[in-house]
């Protein structure tokens, strides 16, 4: 019992880093930046990331003709889902990389207090994590402005991925990702944590949201439904719950 007791504290007692990663550096060379977000844009193919936002698109029950990727950074997840779904795409980032010939925009902007460009749906991904308490919160209610619908799937600060990723997923990507991956789990939100949070950005707002853990804690995918705007059409909102393993 003991022995259960102190594996359970080890798996979920991480504290938080606010260490920064090497691709928020400005002075990484622009060939290693760009390994870095090819590998990253593969990762999020073998893990499922990217299937699991199709997935969340295809089940909306409106028509979604339009889609924003909130912190796009190269666009390469953003690609696939316009080759999978055939909706117009266009991302956002604060600095974004010099990315020729992709087939929409991307804009310079800050998500968390900038306008954005308007959509039906809007995702983010592995981007939440980068952001203090008071951004997290500023991005939800921002991204709302916006758009009708907010995808965000993050990172679960939790040894289980940790191990995960060192063992399956680091001996086949380049060395910044090897060291920003690391960094990114140590560095992103627990489940309750960002229930919690989502809860303080929605409150008195009308939206409803549905919070769920991916096994082994590989992801966590926030699926907000916004209320509607005066101009905006009725739509069915989706229940609030959570499915995190406490």
């Amino acid at each position: 019992m003991r022995y259960k007791k102190e594996t359970a504290h080890f798996l979920t007692s991480m504290t938080r880093t606010l260490e920064k990663e090497i691709l928020e550096r400005p002075d990484v060379a622009e060939h290693l930046v760009a390994r870095a977000y090819r590998d990253l844009t593969r990762i999020h193919r073998f893990l499922g990331d990217t299937a699991s936002v199709i997935a969340a698109l295809r089940r909306d029950p409106l028509p979604v003709r339009r889609v924003l990727d909130v912190g796009c950074a190269a666009g390469g997840v953003l690609l696939e889902i316009r080759r999978k779904l055939g909706v117009q795409a266009i991302g956002v980032d604060i600095k974004p990389p010099k990315t020729p010939d992709l087939p929409f925009a991307i804009v310079s902007a800050d998500a968390v207090r900038d306008p954005l460009p308007e959509a039906d749906v809007a995702f983010s991904m592995y981007l939440g994590h980068h952001l203090p308490e008071s951004d997290l919160v500023g991005l939800i209610r921002n991204v709302g402005q916006f758009c009708r619908r907010f995808i965000l799937l993050d990172l679960v600060r939790h040894a289980l991925p940790l191990a995960l990723f060192r063992g399956f997923v680091a001996p086949f990507v380049c060395p910044i990702v090897v060291s920003d991956a690391q960094v990114s789990i140590r560095r992103s939100y627990t489940a309750p944590e960002m229930a919690r949070l989502t809860r303080e950005a929605l409150a008195g707002s009308g939206a409803r949201f549905r919070h769920t853990v991916a096994p082994l804690y590989v992801r966590q995918i926030l699926d907000i439904n916004y209320a509607p705007r005066p101009h905006s059409c009725p739509r069915e909102p989706v229940d609030c719950q959570q499915d995190a393993v406490q």
